[in-house]
């Protein structure tokens, strides 16, 4: 074996103590081993012990007890129901000064009653005498035991009465077959569960089955590694605040979630229960630990300071249903309450099952402003402030990358705003009903909203009133806030006075009684903040109020939002008014005294006045964030043109959709340019400056084309006619179908239309093909044949009627038949807006005027397969931080769905993380730090499911000089002392090729020099020299 080999399984050896603790132990099980807090427990902490054997497992049969010691000394196992053997213990001092805190008895740190190690076996049924004592939960029938305040002596009786023990809640229940005795020991079940004491200071829990022993190694200290974290930098105005404690010392009891209050001058444990019940809250059971801390063995930790500053608001939540709690003397104010993730994980927070926290920042808060919280002697911030949104409705029409929408399809509506992620443990909704919410939001033309109003007043039928303060801080938004700060009762309803004018109404409001003037007219409103306060909306109403009567415009029976349209019996109502508006929301409700209330009332208009469009609409986009904590909103935009046979159809009309995560629109003509479509949104920037921002996509009409499926037809053939007009299709999620008129009746029988208006019509030799009675008998036309338009799929734009070649046709006048032989087939299709805006008529025969040709389609853009700016990235020192930039492009990629990136590092672990595509281009940051492992790391893309590229780079670690190689040599040969080849190691931790240890030194041993001299010739290598060092400075044997 040569000097190489020799050295490397020395080395290997001094690393055998990284094992795997579950394999090393596979039938023992203690709660306190936990490598997050370096197998380290405290204070009054209970130690849950279990033995899983498969051979001592049957419940039926009796089983010898698990041979099983604390350092040495027995601890006594009892097995359960489920066929597994229990022990708990705690530290004897610090058991019983923990016991001494209860205010009454079975509350707090209430580990039951002490009893002394020399009680005879007979009174529970097992001896305890290795131990330091031990304590029951029941204390009726017993003498000679104690509380935490006494000296427990000798136990003698029989346990019974109420199980006061509060700090093993949740055991598992005895093995109580008739067949063997409790427990397979003997145990009397009042005992139960009982807390075995011992002193120590190091504690080996060893389970001895014959052979090998298995052992867990813990160490009774200061716990390591406690943290306070929050959930971001950064807090917008009214987020929640998630705050995580990780300290192992408040897992008190290992069976089940801990709860621990904490107050100014004040905490409690178990105030609450981990469902948010009151526990000792509210009586003499309420103890205040603070006083006691350092007795129960906390150091620093176990109290949280919160300073609120002018931001930071206390709540209640499911776990804390109150804000303040009492000892039935004294009322303690300003609490939190922290909950244990689960049983035994040393982790806690202040959100409840809904994910509410307890903490949040005040709405209204100023920018720039903190708050604090100090936990284990540290300070963590609280930081208002904002961030900069962007906003897209997806890659063609990302601002600066604008292109034309299609009628009928959904486009994406995506919008980025850390601001309006107020709570990182949910999927955050942008609600209109919602004070904190910005909404994105479409204007068209001049519809009138409540954005004008300038006061409000809820008002008591017959009593007085109570003036309310308004304003509308979303300009874009235009709703309505109602300010009840200061107002509480029962009222009958709410007054607005809206600053608008009867003249204004009817100014934008389409009158049906006018010549030339058709459409419809809405009232679009949102009441569901107020609708949260009401005793019902059955009997509510909306009405006018005019100095000279009233106009009612929506019920009795309201909806919490809804799209009415207004009659024109109720246009006409208003026409006849004169003066200011005020708006009467007639509906029961009770007011709480605080808070913002949104509303939303908006008149909206869509027909004709005279040769003049009108549409004026409002939409509001309910956006809804993409995945927890992404910051990312998004929604659907949709249009639909409205042409002759719809434009006044109120039923088409009243398909939009104008506050809705899925906004639906009606276009009555093209909106691009300086008159085209604008989302706006109002961002709080970075700077705390209202800035707007935009997008404006294309929306566009289109030139539609007829054709037919032959030249020339034979008597019976089919005729197929196909309509290539995207403004025909209404909907995304249907086929569109437009029949034919078959209603003898209609001046426009047998074409395609409706209300007197043609869309599409056949001639034959020049002739309508339509309908005619001679004789009694009537002949059939477009109609009778069954004739209608279908879209070929939903969101085609394409359709197609079809009817066979008759041998016969009415004549131009109807008194006769003749032969469509020897004449042309024509179609006609009256094209409301062509990409112009114009009307036209397409035809089969002639089309005038003439299309403009097409533009040809713009090139997509080719993929650019991944880029790195560097494939080799030397580690950096600590503190430093590498980055490597990922860059490439998608040309076919799909809107809205980001680039999901996958990194694999040399150890196989795989991280992954999302990169947005804007305008099919992608950047990511990767970041390489002093802890990133040397090697390869593979890095995969993928795209909606579909694997698009990859690349790898490596990651070596510094070299080593040549000066530290030389000092090895002449340390390793006597030349140089210690401390002079020390300066070599220093540059290794200064260059993140050796992490430093706290550990206590010891002397060097001398086969270390060997390596240094196998090193410095060249017989190993350097990963395995610096390799064999950081273990020795990991130990402690080397300090630095």
């Amino acid at each position: 074996m040569n000097l190489k080999w020799l050295c490397l399984i020395s080395l290997v050896v001094a690393l055998i103590p990284m094992y795997d603790a579950e394999a090393a132990n596979p039938n023992l099980s203690v709660s306190a081993e936990n490598d997050a807090f370096g197998n380290r427990f405290a204070g009054s902490m209970v130690v849950e012990v279990v033995v899983h054997d498969p051979r001592l497992s049957d419940t039926h049969l009796a089983k010898g007890e698990p041979d099983v010691t604390v350092n040495g000394q027995s601890l006594r196992m009892t097995q359960a129901s489920s066929g597994s053997w229990f022990a708990y213990f705690a530290h004897a001092d610090a058991a019983r000064a923990a016991d001494a805190t209860v205010g009454l008895a079975g509350e707090g740190l209430d580990f039951g009653v002490f009893c002394g190690r020399d009680t005879p076996e007979e009174t529970f049924g097992v001896s305890f005498s290795d131990t330091d004592g031990f304590a029951v939960p029941r204390s009726g029938g017993l003498s000679g035991f104690a509380d935490g305040t006494g000296s427990a002596g000798a136990c003698t009786g029989e346990p019974g009465g109420a199980n006061t023990n509060n700090v093993v809640r949740n055991s598992k229940s005895l093995n109580k077959n008739s067949a063997i005795p409790t427990g397979q020991t003997g145990l009397d079940p009042g005992a139960w569960p009982l807390i075995q004491l011992y002193t120590f200071r190091s504690v080996t829990v060893s389970y001895n089955p014959g052979g090998s022993s298995q052992q867990v190694q813990l160490e009774y200290d200061k716990i390591p590694d406690i943290s306070l974290s929050t959930d971001r930098e950064i807090y917008p105005s009214g987020a929640e605040v998630f705050v995580t404690i990780s300290d192992a010392q408040l897992n008190q009891d290992p069976t089940d979630e801990d709860s621990w209050t904490f107050g100014p001058n004040s905490v409690f444990y178990h105030a609450y229960d981990d469902r948010g019940s009151a526990s000792a809250a509210g009586g003499p059971g309420l103890a205040n630990i603070l006083p006691h801390l350092s007795g129960i063995g906390f150091a620093d930790n176990g109290m949280l300071d919160v300073d609120l500053g002018s931001i930071l608001e206390i709540r209640s939540n499911g776990y804390q249903p109150d804000l303040t709690v009492t000892d039935g003397s004294d009322v303690f104010s300003g609490i939190v309450t922290f909950v244990e993730t689960s049983r035994n994980s040393g982790v806690f927070d202040a959100t409840d099952t809904r994910n509410k926290s307890v903490l949040g920042i005040i709405e209204g808060s100023q920018r720039g402003q903190a708050g604090y919280l100090e936990y284990n002697g540290k300070k963590t911030g609280i930081l208002t402030g904002s961030t900069t949104a962007t906003f897209s409705t997806d890659a063609t029409l990302s601002v600066g990358d604008a292109g034309a929408l299609r009628p009928g399809t959904r486009n994406p509506v995506i919008l980025h705003d850390p601001d309006q992620n107020l709570n990182s443990d949910r999927r955050d909704l942008l609600d209109v009903s919602d004070p904190a919410s910005i909404i994105p939001t479409l204007k068209i033309g001049n519809p009138i909203t409540l954005a004008g109003s300038t006061g409000a007043e809820f008002y008591v039928d017959g009593g007085a009133a109570a003036p309310a303060q308004v304003s509308v801080p979303d300009r874009h938004s235009e709703r309505l806030f109602v300010d009840t700060s200061g107002i509480s009762g029962s009222y009958d309803g709410l007054s607005i006075d809206t600053g608008t004018s009867a003249a204004q109404l009817v100014s934008i409001l389409v009158d049906t009684s006018r010549p030339s003037y058709d459409g419809t007219n809405w009232l679009n409103y949102d009441i569901r903040s107020l609708a949260g306060l009401g005793g019902g909306l059955a009997g509510a109403s909306v009405s006018l109020e005019f100095g000279g009567g009233s106009v009612l415009l929506a019920g009795p029976g309201l909806e919490r939002q809804a799209l009415v349209q207004l009659g024109p019996d109720t246009v006409s109502q208003i026409a006849g008014m004169s003066g200011a508006a005020r708006l009467v929301i007639d509906m029961e409700v009770t007011i709480p005294g605080t808070g913002m209330l949104p509303l939303v009332a908006d008149f909206v208009s869509l027909g004709m006045a005279g040769s003049r469009d009108v549409n004026n609409a409002i939409y509001r986009f309910e956006l809804e964030e993409t995945s927890r904590d992404s910051s990312t909103f998004e929604g659907t935009i949709e249009y639909s043109v409205a042409n002759q046979i719809n434009a006044f159809d109120p039923k088409f009309i009243g398909s939009m959709s104008p506050i809705d995560d899925r906004v639906r629109f009606i276009v009555t003509s093209g909106l691009t340019g300086k008159d085209g479509l604008f989302i706006s949104y109002s961002d709080l920037d970075s700077v705390g400056v209202r800035t707007t921002i935009s997008s404006q996509p294309e929306v566009s009409t289109h030139t539609g084309t007829v054709s037919s499926n032959s030249k020339s037809f034979r008597f019976g053939h089919t005729v197929v006619i196909t309509v290539n007009d995207p403004d025909l299709n209404l909907r995304n999620d249907i086929s569109d179908i437009y029949p034919a008129v078959n209603d003898p009746n209609s001046e426009i029988v047998d074409t395609v239309g409706r209300d007197g208006v043609i869309l599409l019509e056949v001639l034959l030799k020049d002739v309508r093909y339509k309908r005619c009675v001679l004789g009694g008998v009537t002949h059939g036309g477009l109609g009778s044949a069954g004739f209608s338009l279908v879209e070929t799929g939903p969101g085609t734009g394409i359709f197609e009627g079809s009817f066979k070649m008759p041998s016969q046709i009415c004549n131009r006048d109807g008194t006769g038949l003749m032969s469509p032989a020897g004449g042309g087939l024509d179609v006609k299709y009256h094209d409301a807006q062509d990409s112009s805006g114009d009307a036209r008529v397409a035809s089969l025969t002639a089309r005038s005027p003439a299309p403009a040709p097409a533009p040809a389609p713009a090139p997509v853009p080719r993929d650019v397969a991944p880029q790195l700016s560097s494939h080799d990235v030397t580690r950096p020192p600590p503190g430093d931080v590498t980055e490597v930039t990922l860059s490439g492009r998608l040309g076919s990629h799909v809107p809205g769905v980001p680039l999901a990136v996958a990194i694999t590092d040399p150890d196989g672990n795989m991280k992954s993380f999302e990169s947005a595509i804007p305008g099919g281009k992608y950047k990511s940051i990767i970041a390489i730090n002093e802890n990133s492992l040397p090697g390869t790391y593979e890095v995969s893309l993928s795209h909606g499911g579909t694997q698009v590229g990859s690349v790898s780079f490596e990651v070596s670690i510094p070299g080593i000089p040549d000066w530290v190689k030389a000092d090895a040599r002449k340390w390793s040969s006597g030349l140089i002392p210690d401390d002079g080849f020390a300066s070599g190691i220093r540059h290794l931790v200064e260059s993140g090729l050796i992490t430093p240890s706290d550990h206590e030194g010891e002397n060097v041993p001398d086969w270390v020099k060997n390596g240094a001299r196998w090193w410095a010739d060249d017989l190993i290598s350097d990963e395995d020299f610096v390799e064999s060092i950081q273990y020795l400075v990991k130990k402690g044997i080397i300090r630095v």
